[in-house]
């Protein structure tokens, strides 16, 4: 069998943090899922592999324990935008290239974020086998690239994909269609995974509150960033706060760029009563919010490139329905458990919360759907390691 040394290029999570925590047996706390850099390290002990692993932090940092390397890089210029932002991710790409060279590693498994995929064509181009991980689509579900720069880049990526990877493999079923629908049917196969939880977190989590327990609690989950529709949310609250007092209430879990701004916002709309803003939340601490909570909201916008929506699928787990949109492709695998409403339609949203809360029906239905969907998220045999297993045909 082949001896592998495999590169590795993550996002801005803390993997050595998280390897630290795995190379001791036990899961990383900051995490609901199971990290992917985990799962690609039980790739590489079945395999006796050697990794360099690198993630972008804002801090720099190297670790080095027995066969693996691990390196926090963050990106040059943050907050670049415009051709700043381009150049920024070019030079990353090209820093990450040489690294890989150096290493020799003759496998590289690169995720969306590290630079732009047609970048990652240097590494085939000197030999690496290349895999690619979506963990993002390539562009907003239902909403392809239009403006010009974009669509240059989408050409780029195009040829990419359809020549240089030995295999794609993408977090839903709608990056994989992207793959196809870009590279118009030519490509290297293409590998589905499912994010990959472990049951005993969902376990102790209360059963959702009866319908009629009063007040109807929405929470979210996530980024604290516009194109998560966390301002949304608030609009949403201010209006059915006017068309049903005190009957629905809110908690929004997470950190971000946007967190001041959300709670100045909150203020001035005087909903500090009505929407409860808990910022960071500690994974147990969100069990005691789904405790409480009847429904979970992910309300993503059109600007964002959603990959799947994990927060969507831990509400499933935690038996709660979800309130979203088809720019998250979490719906297409939760729907019987969804409720879905217009993409940046805060209106479509308020009419579909204020049938739920008069339609115990509904609700019950919805919770109902929640156990068989839950599975697909214990089954190893869709995760990260497993798909790399087939591509490398070990």
């Amino acid at each position: 069998m082949m001896t592998y040394r495999i590169f590795y290029a993550g996002g801005p999570g803390n993997v050595i943090e998280a390897h630290k925590h795995w190379s001791a047996g036990s899961h990383y706390p900051n995490e609901v899922s199971m990290t992917y850099s985990s799962q690609f390290e039980d790739f590489c002990r079945d395999t006796s592999a050697d990794a360099y692993m690198i993630a972008w932090p804002s801090k720099k940092a190297i670790y080095r324990d027995g066969p693996f390397t691990l390196e926090h890089r963050p990106k040059p210029m943050p907050g670049a935008k415009g051709l700043g932002y381009h150049l920024a991710e070019l030079l990353y790409g090209l820093s990450l290239f040489l690294t890989a060279v150096r290493f020799r590693a003759n496998v590289a498994v690169l995720s969306t974020h590290p630079t732009h995929y047609f970048m990652m064509g240097l590494f085939p181009l000197a030999g690496i086998k290349t895999i690619v991980q979506l963990q993002s689509a390539l562009w907003p579900t239902g909403f392809p690239p239009t403006r010009p720069v974009q669509r240059i880049i989408a050409k780029l990526n195009a040829i990419f994909f359809r020549w240089l990877p030995i295999g794609t493999i993408g977090i839903s079923a709608e990056c994989i269609r992207q793959v196809d629908q870009l590279t118009k049917g030519k490509h290297a196969p293409l590998y589905q995974i499912i994010p990959q939880f472990r049951r005993e977190d969902f376990q102790a989590i209360a059963p959702p509150p009866p319908h009629d327990q009063k007040p109807f609690r929405i929470m979210y989950v996530g980024r604290i960033i516009r194109d998560k529709g966390v301002f949304d949310i608030l609009e949403m609250a201010k209006k059915i706060e006017a068309q049903a007092p005190g009957r629905v209430r809110w908690e929004i879990c997470g950190s971000g760029p946007n967190l001041e701004e959300l709670g100045q916002l909150q203020d001035k709309m005087g909903l500090k009563q009505i929407v409860f803003i808990r910022g960071w939340t500690s994974p147990q601490d969100q069990h005691e919010v789904y405790a409480r909570s009847h429904a979970s909201i992910v309300p993503t916008r059109s600007d964002c490139k959603e990959g799947l929506a994990m927060t969507a699928a831990e509400a499933i787990l935690a038996g709660r329905p979800v309130l979203t949109n088809r720019v998250v492709p979490a719906l297409e695998v939760l729907r019987p458990a969804c409720v879905e409403a217009r993409t940046d339609d805060v209106d479509s949203y308020v009419t579909a919360i204020m049938r739920l809360i008069d339609d115990p029906t509904q609700y019950r239905t919805l919770c109902k759907a929640c156990p068989e969907l839950q599975e697909q998220f214990y089954d190893r045999s869709n995760g990260l390691r497993a798909v790399l297993t087939k591509i490398l045909k070990i």
